[in-house]
């Protein structure tokens, strides 16, 4: 099973102005849909633009990082339990 590309953060439909001055849908309250990829580096929020054609391979990214989040979750408490059993096998000794 692939898991790559992965990563991490949130995917959203937004509304928004754009730059031109008489824009009808803006004007109207209409305004623009737009995918925006937020996510975090180093405890810094960035947002970025998303085409429209790029969404299902970001979406699929991000479905393989949390699937990837999950399984280090995993790891991680039966790295802890393993630890555990070696230090009760060693003071059984």
């Amino acid at each position: 099973m692939e898991k790559w590309p992965a990563i991490l953060g949130s995917l959203s439909l937004c509304r928004s102005p754009c730059i031109r001055r008489n824009c009808r849908a803006c004007q109207s309250g209409k305004q623009h849909l737009s995918y925006v990829l937020y996510g975090r580096i180093r405890e810094r929020r960035v947002s970025i633009y998303i085409a429209e054609d790029m969404v299902p391979e970001v979406q699929r990214a991000m479905d393989n990082g949390r699937a990837i989040r999950g399984l280090l979750y995993e790891a991680g408490e039966r790295y802890a339990n393993a630890l555990k059993r070696q230090r009760l096998a060693a003071e059984a000794g």
